[in-house]
C-alpha cells in the first residue's frame, strides 16, 4: 500500500482515506435564503487542485481541493445555480455548469472527474442519502469516476459488493462490518485485481469509494481508487 501525504494524511493504494486539504482562500461565500450543502470531490488527475465557484464567487474559502480530496460540505443556496470549477494554479476555468440542489437542508456531492488535457472532464452529481442504522456498521458507497467504457466489479473484503459499474454509476451506501478490509477493483466478471489495497473502516461512519484515472493511464492518470470519509 502506498502512502502519500497532503496537508492532512491521505492513504492511497491508490486507495486513500482522503481528507480536506489546507490552503487558505480569500474569497467570501455568501449564500442567502434556503440553504443546501454541497461537497466537491476532486478526481481531475492532471491538475494538483481545484476550486469551485457559485455565480463567480469562490465557495471553498478555507481550502483548495487537492487531488483525491474533498471540500467537505459547504452551505450553498437551494435551487438551480451556475457553478464554475477552476484549476488552482493557474486559476483557469475548466468547467461551467448548472447544478440543481432541489431540496433545502439536504446534502449533495459532485465529483469532478477526468483529465483536462484529454478533454474528457465530467461531473457526477449525487443527492446524498444517509440511511440510519442501529447496528453500528460501516457504510460504503461506490462512484465509478474513471472515464471510459469499462465496467468494474468492486470487492470489499471477500464480498462482491458492487457489480457491473459503468462510468458515472453511483450506488447507495451498503453496510460493511468495521475493521481492516481489503478492497479490490476488477473488470466486470473477473477476479483479477486492477487496483487493490487495505483500509480500516470505523463503525457507524460513511465512506465514499471512487475510481479515478484511466485504465491504460500512467502516473497520476493511471487507474486508481480512493476511499473518502464522507460523514
Amino acid at each position: 500500500m502506498k502512502l502519500k501525504k497532503y496537508c492532512f494524511p491521505a492513504f492511497l493504494f491508490t486507495v486513500a482515506v482522503a481528507a480536506i486539504a489546507c490552503k487558505q482562500g480569500d474569497d467570501a461565500a455568501v449564500p442567502v435564503g434556503d440553504k443546501s450543502q454541497l461537497n466537491v470531490i476532486n478526481a481531475v488527475t492532471d491538475t494538483k487542485a481545484i476550486n469551485f465557484y457559485l455565480n463567480g464567487t469562490r465557495q471553498n474559502t478555507k481550502s483548495a481541493i487537492y487531488l483525491f480530496n474533498s471540500s467537505g460540505y459547504t452551505n450553498v443556496p437551494t435551487g438551480e445555480e451556475q457553478y464554475q470549477f477552476k484549476s488552482d494554479s493557474p486559476r483557469t476555468e475548466i468547467m461551467n455548469i448548472k447544478l440543481s440542489l432541489a431540496k433545502k437542508d439536504s446534502s449533495y456531492t459532485v465529483v469532478v472527474a477526468g483529465q483536462i488535457n484529454s478533454n474528457n472532464l465530467a461531473t457526477i452529481f449525487v443527492n446524498d442519502y444517509f440511511p440510519t442504522d442501529t447496528t453500528r456498521q460501516s457504510k460504503v458507497r461506490f462512484i465509478q469516476a474513471s472515464p471510459g467504457n469499462t465496467q468494474y466489479d468492486v470487492f470489499v473484503g471477500d464480498t462482491l459488493s458492487f457489480k457491473n459499474q459503468d462510468f458515472k454509476s453511483v450506488t447507495p451506501f451498503m453496510n460493511v462490518g468495521p475493521g481492516v478490509k481489503t478492497i479490490r477493483i476488477t473488470r466486470a466478471g473477473s477476479t483479477v485485481p486492477l487496483v487493490e489495497g487495505t483500509v480500516t473502516l470505523q463503525a457507524n461512519t460513511y465512506y465514499t469509494l471512487f475510481t479515478e484515472g484511466l485504465l491504460n493511464g500512467s502516473g497520476d492518470n493511471a487507474l486508481g481508487a480512493v476511499i473518502n470519509l464522507t460523514k
